[in-house]
């Protein structure tokens, strides 16, 4: 909605629309045109409309024909073009919202709707006007039976009404003309009265216009609307019954109610069935009329009723006439209940009987003089409380007390003051009618509590939007008393909550603003709020008495302000004579005062010290900032609150003062106070101030005193150190970085001469035998396969290094995660300890495998963890064991599993702490539903080992990124420093953590522990029960690495089938077609190489060329493509696309490639696959070959639509393994359907 323009939305109107501006540079006219601020498209697009009313050449529109009564009269009056401009600019008179009046207009057979928006913008709209052609009806007018028939008995009525009559006059009337009675004259009645001028009698007769009984069958005379509607009423349907069978004695009652001017009404029966003449229904009924006619009064004046009833009752009970004077009647017969006031009877009638049969009431309205009573009174009340006031401080306080009697026309009120911004006691006058540096002062209120949103105590008139700020600027602008409306939103509705409204205890509806300035001055002094009676509309009697309460105001406040401004003068005069008198004193103390003002209001501690070094004067600033005590004033005590640097930076500044007459200034640190200053993070600080002083000399040259000031700077020179030591540590991560590439690139740089000798080796072997022409003799063969098994060895120690590296980023990438599985735990140390056996046997190394007594006690066999990151932290450690045990002379590890049913305590072994965890170690790690449902225990690993012992400050080092403890380890023992940081990251992860106990020369002790919940072993039949070792144990295997199945080398990240390698695993089985006990299927034939067709796409000719060497030396048939181009060209060659094309079994597919990548070219045959362009619905089998290992990569690759990934480096023999799960046989399938 925030996006939503005007414009946009008075364009989407269909109506024809347009906004004038009300307050141009020129006030729109009737002899003006109609200049709009904005034209909407339905008014834009309508040519006619637009020419015939906006423009200077505007004519107006052409008056329509109007629709004629019987006697050829108009029934509407045309309304002309000057009219509607008229009403398009005009504004309502009934109060100060500046609403247009009224709401419609009838022009041009349209019908025209208005509105205003800030009092300023006037929104004009046409629509059509539709016109029946039959006569129309106002049912408002008519009975209750007549709206709820729809006007029929109405329409009745008036026929018959046609039929009696014989003749018409006015408008509005009816003669009844049946029949004409001669009056019969009696000799002596006083219906002859002669004549005479001077007779005191007069002539009665039968009157010409008048009915002398509106309820008989067939009146004479001239009916008024009133009559002729009672006439209609359904008596019959009332207790009163049908009028034919009125009593004479109710006949003659009824007359002579609807006969008398003045407001009357009949309540009849038990019921108080209302019978009331015309003025009643206008000046008492309201809008209950015409629904009250012939109803009981207790309905429609229910909100009488409780005050009503028992008058009601008392009367018929004695029988005695009752009289009121200026009662009060809450009477709702406007759409509000309305506060109102009569002097009112209640005359019994007994209609010829002898009990009461209903009640005479004759009710004069007299809410007008009550409530100008009231209103004097107040007005009159303000006057006395104000003058006796002396200053207009006092003035606010008194104005409000002589609002405090009107509770009615009061509910609540507030009372600002205006004053200038600096202005400290508020009272002061406004100096001009500017809104800038004002602010507004809370000075009194009625009936809003301490604390109320609509009653901030200080208000910034310029800038604020809290309370009324916003219409105190918009009174100050008109200087008028401003009317303030909840339904148009200035009277928020907000800020209304929460007062305690005096009077009715009703919330107000409207408020009014008053600019409170004196006659005799423009400058708004103050804004008095005050809630309108909500019980009385604001009518022009209101209007009134706000303009009568608005001129009191103004009269009282300019008596105050000329009385203070007397009483100023008179004291002024008497000033000036004192200052003349003892001028050049008051200058001297006015001269202090402001030096003794701006020194304690200044941010600076300042000083005055006599040249003896006596702490003279200083300001409170001064006392706070040193913690100085006033009472301590002896030579240099000042310099107590210093450090002893500080006092010695300060004695040589001394001397600089005192000898030299020079001025000086330092930063000096102080003694720690209280409070101490902190930080933004809240951490104390050292407290640090910048001494500035200068000495005061005399006129003879001679130290007066040394003035000067100190300035807090602790802030400063805490961000000067978090600067320093920011920059200290980046160049220490920059430096550790450095040492970190300077350890790869050593470690990186090694294994290639390796790898680059030995395939010097192997390529001399096989080119001597070349050259002489004989088979390779079998000491070369063996020298070739020792180079062959180092090369593999510097392969897999570069592998290593590069795994690290990646875990560093996963981790910091919180990509790392733990994924758990049963295993042995046992087990799991004594593969890790196995993986060492042939470089523990080459070391002379004794291993002792420890099962602590705490994991025999509580029965642990198989849990649920990670096996291969616990595997992957005992490696880590075992290596440091070994690498660090083999030079000592007692050469012996000692690995140790525990367990506890709580986190293990690092007091168990002396000397033994846990490292800081970076999170908080909870059983929240073991909460997902794949750590199953057991129960929770942690399992402590231990490795002792005998080596040469770690200092303290080299304990301080470890498990840090890219560090070792000391510079010595790297060029004695090697490693990038990235080891014991996995192992402490892998721990966390795990729910655990990972410490050490050392002492130089005694060895040490690395443990972890971590977080596991028991589970059940496997099942048998479980395929991952028992498979081969886990792939960070084959590629750690050592020297044996030739003769064992090739490396996984990295397909955990390349393949999501890939499944655990070792029987400490278990994975979750997947539920097969299968029954339980039916037999597994029969596992696919081996696939034979020469019915494997194979397209290699690869842009390095090197690697393109030893990877298609390889495969046909294994006996496949391969093809090779340069990029995705050559590869689509190709597919289209095949038996894919035509049903007699080339032979394809498999792709494998380069992703960074020139032209078009890897992706995009799988991407574009797998829309081909989608368009159904291969024959027989037939998938490509297409294999990723790259060395974009990370998982995102993978998992790219996979959404591109690869089948699998295979990650470089690699061998033949792995790569076949996964063609031969991918394509499960169907390559033979393929290559016979070719041949065939």
């Amino acid at each position: 909605m925030e996006g939503l323009k005007v414009g946009e939305v008075l364009d989407a109107d269909p109506r024809p629309t347009f906004v004038i501006d009300l307050d141009p540079d020129e006030p729109l006219g009737a002899n003006k045109c109609l200049l709009p601020a904005f034209c909407n498209t339905a008014l834009r697009l309508h040519e006619r409309l637009f020419d015939a009313l906006i423009g200077a050449d505007a004519q107006g529109l052409d008056q329509p024909t109007e629709p004629r009564d019987d006697n050829g009269k108009n029934k509407t009056d045309g309304a002309t073009f000057d009219d509607f401009k008229k009403w398009v600019a005009g504004v309502t008179p009934h109060d100060e919202s500046g609403d247009i009046f009224p709401l419609s207009f009838l022009y041009g057979d349209m019908l025209w709707t208005g509105s205003t928006v800030q009092k300023r913008w006037r929104l004009i709209s046409g629509n059509r006007l539709w016109r029946d052609a039959g006569p129309s009806r106002d049912l408002s007018s008519g009975s209750p039976p007549d709206i709820a028939t729809g006007g029929l008995r109405a329409e009745q009525a008036g026929k018959k009404r046609r039929e009696w009559g014989r003749s018409s006059t006015a408008a509005g009337t009816t003669i009844a003309v049946e029949s004409t009675r001669q009056p019969t004259k009696t000799n002596g009645s006083s219906d002859d009265t002669g004549a005479s001028s001077l007779s005191t009698s007069i002539i009665l007769s039968t009157p010409e216009k008048a009915v002398a009984d509106w309820t008989a069958a067939k009146p004479k005379g001239i009916l008024s609307a009133h009559l002729q509607f009672a006439r209609t009423v359904n008596w019959a349907a009332t207790p009163l019954g049908p009028m034919e069978k009125w009593s004479p004695e109710f006949r003659q009652t009824a007359n002579l109610c609807m006969g008398n001017p003045h407001p009357a009404a009949l309540f009849w029966g038990s019921e108080l069935t209302m019978l009331y003449n015309e003025a009643y229904a206008a000046e008492v009924a309201g809008n209950k009329h015409p629904s009250l006619m012939g109803t009981g009064f207790s309905g429609p004046f229910a909100e009488l009723w409780d005050y009503t009833g028992p008058v009601f009752a008392e009367c018929a009970r004695t029988g005695i006439a009752i009289r009121k004077e200026d009662d009060y009647l809450p009477i709702n017969r406007f759409g509000l209940l309305e506060e109102t006031w009569f002097s009112w009877s209640f005359t019994p009638l007994y209609g010829g009987t002898g009990r009461i049969q209903g009640f005479y009431n004759a009710p004069f309205e007299t809410t007008k003089q009550v409530l100008n009573h009231r209103r004097m009174r107040t007005i009159n009340k303000i006057g006395e409380c104000t003058a006796q006031a002396k200053t207009v401080k006092q003035f606010w306080k008194l104005v409000l007390e002589g609002l405090t009697d009107n509770e009615r026309d009061v509910p609540f009120a507030l009372l600002y003051s205006v004053g200038d911004g600096d202005d400290g006691d508020h009272s002061s006058m406004s100096s001009g009618s500017t809104i800038s540096l004002k602010s507004c002062h809370l000075e009194v209120s009625i009936g809003v509590p301490d604390g109320h949103i609509a009653a901030p105590q200080n208000l910034d008139l310029k800038r604020s939007r809290e309370g009324f700020i916003p219409s105190f600027r918009e009174a100050m602008r008109t200087r008028e008393p401003t009317l303030l409306h909840t339904r148009d939103g200035t009277l928020p509705e907000a800020l209304l909550d929460g007062i305690d409204w005096r009077g009715f205890g009703d919330p107000c509806r409207e408020a009014i603003i008053f600019p409170v300035r004196p006659t005799n001055g423009d400058a708004v002094l103050a804004f008095l709020v005050l809630g309108v009676n909500p019980r009385r509309p604001y009518d022009s009697e209101y209007v009134a008495f706000t303009s009568m309460l608005n001129r009191q105001l103004a009269t009282s406040l300019a008596s105050v302000i000329l009385f203070e401004d007397e009483t100023r003068r008179n004291r002024d005069a008497v000033e000036a004579a004192a200052l003349e008198k003892q001028h050049l004193t008051q200058e001297l103390d006015l001269q202090a005062s402001r030096l003794r003002r701006m020194t304690e209001l200044s941010p600076l501690g300042m000083f005055l010290i006599s040249p003896e070094g006596v702490l003279r004067e200083a300001n409170d600033r001064f006392y706070e900032m040193t913690g100085h005590l006033r009472e301590s004033e002896y030579e240099m005590s000042w310099m107590d609150f210093m450090t002893k640097d500080s006092v010695k930076i300060m004695e040589e500044g001394w001397k600089q003062l005192v000898n030299d007459h020079q001025p000086w200034s330092s930063e000096l640190q102080l003694l720690k106070r209280s409070p101490n200053p902190v930080n933004f993070e809240a951490e104390p600080m050292e407290c640090w101030v910048l001494l500035s002083a200068s000495p005061e000399l005399t006129s003879d040259g001679s130290l007066r005193a040394i003035m000067g000031s100190i300035t807090e700077i602790s802030h400063l020179k805490w961000a000067q150190g978090l600067q320093n030591r920011r920059l200290q540590e980046a160049e220490e991560t920059r430096r550790q970085q450095n040492e970190f590439i300077d350890i790869t690139s050593h470690e990186m740089r090694n294994p290639l001469s390796a790898i680059l000798q030995c395939a010097d080796d192997i390529s001399s072997a096989l080119s001597v035998c070349r050259a002489a022409g004989t088979p390779l003799p079998l000491p070369s063969v063996e020298s070739c396969l020792d180079a062959a098994q180092t090369i593999t060895l510097c392969v897999q120690h570069q592998k290593s290094i590069v795994d690290d590296i990646l875990t560093i980023s996963k981790l910091d990438s919180n990509l790392l995660l733990i994924t758990p599985v049963p295993s042995e735990p046992a087990e799991i140390l004594r593969r890790a300890v196995g993986m060492f056996d042939p470089e523990l046997k080459a070391k002379d190394i004794n291993v002792s495998f420890d099962i602590d007594a705490s994991y025999i006690n509580q029965t642990i066999s198989w849990v649920t963890i990670d096996p291969s990151r616990v595997l992957q932290i005992l490696i880590n450690l075992l290596t440091n064991a070994i690498k660090f045990t083999a030079p000592a002379t007692e050469r012996l590890i000692t690995v140790t599993l525990a367990a506890s049913p709580a986190p293990p305590d690092s007091g168990s072994q002396p000397g033994f702490q846990y490292v800081p965890s970076n999170t908080e170690v909870s059983a929240a790690v073991t909460a997902s539903e794949d750590w199953g449902n057991g129960d929770l225990i942690y399992l402590r690993f231990d490795v002792r080992d005998s080596g040469c012992g770690l200092t303290h400050s080299e304990k301080q080092m470890l498990f840090q990124r890219f560090k070792q403890a000391s510079p010595r380890t790297h060029a004695q023992y090697g490693g990038s420093g990235l080891g014991l940081f996995i192992s402490k990251r892998l721990a966390e992860l795990h729910g655990g953590q990972i410490g050490v106990a050392s002492e130089a020369g005694s060895g040490s002790v690395f443990g972890f522990f971590i977080q596991a919940r028991r589970c059940e072993p496997p099942h048998p039949s479980d395929p991952s029960h028992d498979q081969g070792p886990l792939p960070i144990e084959t590629h750690l295997s050592g020297s044996s690495s030739l003769h064992l199945r090739p490396t996984p080398q990295r397909q955990d990240y390349a393949s999501s089938t890939s499944v655990a390698t070792t029987n400490l695993i278990t994975t979750k089985s997947t539920p097969t077609e299968h029954e339980p006990d039916s037999d597994p299927p029969n596992p696919p034939p081996p696939l034979n190489p020469a019915d494997v067709s194979i397209l290699v796409v690869e842009d390095n000719l090197i690697n393109q060329k030893v990877l298609v060497k390889q495969l046909r030396k294994h006996g496949c048939a391969v093809s090779v493509a340069n990029d995705g181009i050559e590869c689509l060209s190709y597919l289209a060659t095949t038996n894919f696309l035509i049903p007699d094309g080339a032979p394809l079994s498999v792709i494998l597919m380069d992703l960074e490639m020139p032209n078009m990548d890897g992706l995009t070219c799988v991407r574009e045959i797998r829309k081909m696959e989608a368009e159904g362009k291969m024959l027989g619905g037939r998938k490509v089998p297409v294999v990723a070959v790259t060395a974009n290992v990370r998982d995102e990569q993978v998992a790219n690759a996979r959404r591109s639509g690869m089948d699998d990934v295979v990650s470089k480096p690699f061998r033949i023999l792995e790569l076949w393994k996964k063609l031969e799960g991918l394509l499960n046989g169907k390559g033979a399938e393929w290559g016979k359907e070719k041949n065939g």
